[in-house]
């Protein structure tokens, strides 16, 4: 089967007589009905930016970060009682997010600015994929076309630009870029023209990807075996180089000022965690949820990929018929109190659609192996190992979920009908690709009604928690001393919200006493998840109680010379 030029002792597969998209001499872009797509897709997505942030903890601190930057005070932790302590997430995002925070530095009337990054790098990302599926894997203008809005309309990653400020989007956006950057510059210096800028350009955006995520790894790894591939030792050895040149200096300064042992009990939590750290727990991030050994991590790579396959896959293609299986909110539930490696119910048809696009993978490795070949597997070895949820990690993919998807389908087709005419071989690969991208319209579509519903418990429980949450915040800057610190499950969201000094709330038993000496006053449950009172909480003092189902309160600690213990006698 060949994705580029048929042969003709391949002609089975040899592209279908598809009429071309007619655009009168124009760019296809241009075409009515193509036009008329992208405008609805631009249109959900500035309709779906809502005001919510924090809830994937991540976000929260991107953004402090990036308003810690834009306002001159470094790159560290400034919501922590104790200055100068250094996150150890990379600091590609934030830096980007800064250069957006500058233009209107008015935290959190901003909010829908920054969340216009991650709009603007999922419609690029868009525009790259068009062409990079027309241009260099040969396929038909409407298949790239539907491939590139299956992927923007995609609800999980609508989801991500929107109700939050997570990197993934413009990791894909980085991601994708780099695999045209690198495919280009293969084929320009095979073909003997210079492309030394393409070599520098492209050194610079893999280095950028894994500042920006550090899966990104994965994809400096893949380039750097692509050019070894293709022979041209000299452009693998200098991209490695420039590629070190913009990694380098991040990984020397986190290793030299990395959190102190005494720093990482003070603040908590992941964002002061090493990644060697986190890889060995059951729970990325979370040290109280035990460790594993190495005999244990063949079991974590089939648990990760069993989800991938029974889980993700399905929430890429169709994550209608996902959610109406499922329901996401409860299995994150579930990852979030249950025992490490719990991730929810596998779905059969997941499984099946999973096993379709590794059936596409192996026939678009076997014609010919392009970069996105070597990316995808070395990514998804990188996701299985790690000690975590993974769909987060898997839709940076989505592109080529999608793609190997419909590609498994056409193969499918070939194998049933053999002496069909080709053209019908591609029919079903466009029939279901019709489905996928109405689906993906109507849970857009679905989630808009909602979202702009006039009764609140009609609105997505997503936005209306953080209305909760908005009644705590103003209760703490009402109560809680300017100079006051809180614990809380999402110190960042606290922090930025309240202006109040935050540490993340773990162990308080284990750590009771050094918030005696910080001193830690109040406790502020919040989280998307709600959680009755323990124990230990009832002997202290409830300052308040938000309204709604979230069960968002105000503990007040009392004077720590004088107050109880936590844990319970």
């Amino acid at each position: 089967m060949s994705l580029e030029h048929p042969t003709e002792s391949d002609e089975q597969f040899d592209e279908p007589e598809i009429a071309p998209m007619k655009t009168d001499g124009i760019a296809p872009w241009f075409n009515p009905v193509a036009l008329l797509a992208v405008l609805a897709t631009v249109a959900i997505y500035v309709l779906r930016i809502d005001d919510v942030m924090g809830w994937m903890m991540d976000d929260g601190w991107y953004v402090l970060l990036a308003k810690s930057l834009a306002t001159g005070e470094g790159y560290r932790l400034t919501n922590s009682p104790s200055p100068d302590i250094l996150p150890l997430y990379p600091p590609g995002f934030p830096w980007l997010l800064s250069l957006v925070y500058r233009l209107y530095p008015h935290f959190p009337e901003n909010l829908w600015l920054l969340k216009s990054l991650s709009v603007a790098a999922v419609l690029g990302c868009g525009l790259l994929l068009y062409r990079y599926f027309q241009q260099q894997r040969g396929l038909p203008a409407p298949l790239a076309l539907g491939i590139a809005l299956a992927t923007c309309l995609c609800p999980p990653l609508v989801f991500l630009a929107t109700s939050t400020v997570m990197s993934d989007c413009v990791y894909m956006l980085l991601m994708v870029a780099g695999i045209v950057l690198a495919e280009r510059l293969v084929t320009a210096a095979i073909a003997g023209r210079s492309a030394w800028a393409l070599l520098i350009f492209t050194g610079g955006l893999a280095g950028l990807a894994f500042l920006t995520r550090s899966i990104g790894v994965a994809l400096v790894i893949a380039i750097f075996l692509y050019l070894l591939k293709a022979r041209l030792l000299k452009h693998a050895v200098l991209f490695a180089f420039i590629a070190a040149l913009v990694i380098g200096p991040w990984m020397i300064y986190s290793r030299r000022h990395a959190p102190t042992p005494s720093q990482q009990m003070e603040q908590g939590g992941y964002i002061v965690q090493p990644y060697s750290m986190q890889f060995w727990q059951k729970l990325a991030g979370d040290r109280y949820a035990g460790d594993v050994t190495a005999s244990e991590l063949p079991r974590r790579v089939w648990t990760n990929s069993l989800e991938f396959l029974g889980r993700d896959v399905c929430r890429i293609l169709m994550a209608v018929v996902f959610e109406a299986v499922r329901d996401p909110f409860k299995d994150a539930e579930i990852v979030n109190s249950s025992e490490a490696g719990t991730r929810g119910e596998i779905l059969p048809v997941s499984l099946i659609l999973g096993a379709i696009v590794l059936f596409g993978f192996f026939l678009a490795a076997r014609e010919r192996l392009t970069l996105a070949e070597l990316v995808m597997p070395l990514t998804m070895g990188v996701i299985v190992l790690w000690p975590f949820e993974t769909v987060r990690y898997v839709l940076p993919l989505a592109p080529f979920v999608i793609f190997y998807f419909l590609l498994g389908l056409r193969g499918l087709a070939h194998l049933v009908m053999r002496s069909s005419a080709d053209a019908s071989q591609w029919k079903l690969a466009y029939g279901v690709l019709f489905i996928v991208l109405a689906l993906n319209l109507f849970g857009n579509v679905r989630y808009l009604l909602s979202f702009y519903a006039t009764a609140s418990y009609d609105r997505p429980v997503w936005v209306t928690r953080f209305d909760e949450a908005q009644q705590l915040f103003t209760k703490i800057k009402e109560t809680v001393p300017a100079n006051g610190v809180v614990g809380t499950p999402i110190p960042s969201l606290v922090a930025l919200y309240t202006g109040r000094k935050t540490v993340a709330w773990e162990d308080p038993t284990g750590k009771w006493e050094s918030w005696r000496k910080l001193p830690v006053s109040h406790y502020a449950w919040l989280l998307f998840y709600p959680r009755p009172p323990d124990a230990a909480e009832r002997k202290f003092k409830t300052l308040f109680v938000a309204k709604g189902g979230g069960n968002f309160r105000l503990i007040e600690l009392g004077d720590p010379a004088t107050r109880p213990a936590w844990a319970t006698p």
